[in-house]
């Protein structure tokens, strides 16, 4: 296991087995910004293979993937780094190190649901996705204010949360989403909090608007706070 673990080769061969052309055109059409080839392998391929690396020399696999020229490699190399058993401080080196080669919002977010940080390694967590939330590189602040969003929406973090969210300021389109998605989401644990950043009226028009059209569009808002948030919409400014 650990030769194969370092085999890139072999392991591509071992993913081209389970490629479907159909799902790869789908799924870059789903993943727009993939700058690599893709074979059109599914998650559940993938996430079962990240758990028979695991048992392996998954330090040799991470560090052969992390920069190699293919999606499903990158995708793989989330679900190891966040499945790995190892010292947080470990993690978040291995975590840093991946960040500059994330170049999409699907292998950003799938780094974001495998990592899942236990109770004694939270605040250590807390502090490295604060700093990638006010990062000025795209997909580094939005990987931090994901992870954020998913797991310190609650007290004593969430202040500090939705701090950095009120304060967010981005060009890029995945970092915007990703402020629209995590504000919609807290609005459900802080609505108080995120309805002062919404009627603040800091944030850029579209992210602005885009947050209110996800909490439009949730099952868990009340239909009173819906009417309430429309009426918080901003027109797009005038070139």
């Amino acid at each position: 296991m650990a030769a194969f673990a370092f085999d890139m080769e072999g392991l591509v061969t071992r993913l081209s087995d389970f490629a479907e052309e159909g799902y790869r055109d789908f799924n870059l059409s789903a993943v727009p910004g993939v700058q690599m080839p893709a074979l059109g392998v599914r998650v559940p391929r993938l996430r079962a293979l990240a758990k028979e690396l695991l048992k392996g020399e998954w330090r040799g696999f991470l560090e052969a993937s992390r920069s190699y020229p293919l999606y499903e490699a990158r995708l793989l190399h989330t679900y190891v780094l966040g499945g790995a058993k190892c010292p947080i401080e470990e993690k978040l080196m291995l975590t840093d190190a991946f960040l500059p080669c994330v170049d999409n919002w699907a292998v950003c977010d799938g780094l974001c649901s495998s990592f899942k940080p236990r109770a004694s390694e939270m605040d250590a967590v807390f502090g490295f996705c604060c700093a990638c939330a006010e990062s000025d590189v795209e997909f580094r602040k939005r990987f931090g204010l994901v992870m954020l969003m998913s797991y310190y929406h609650m007290p004593p973090w969430s202040p500090r949360v939705m701090e950095i969210y009120a304060g967010f300021s981005h060009p890029g389109y995945y970092a915007r989403m990703g402020a629209a998605w995590g504000l919609a989401t807290l609005y459900l644990y802080e609505r108080e909090a995120a309805l002062a950043i919404l009627r603040g009226g800091a944030w850029d028009v579209f992210t602005h608007n885009k947050a209110i059209q996800k909490l439009r569009e949730s099952y868990r808002v009340p239909e009173a706070d819906k009417a309430l948030l429309s009426g918080l919409r901003r027109k797009a400014e005038k070139a």
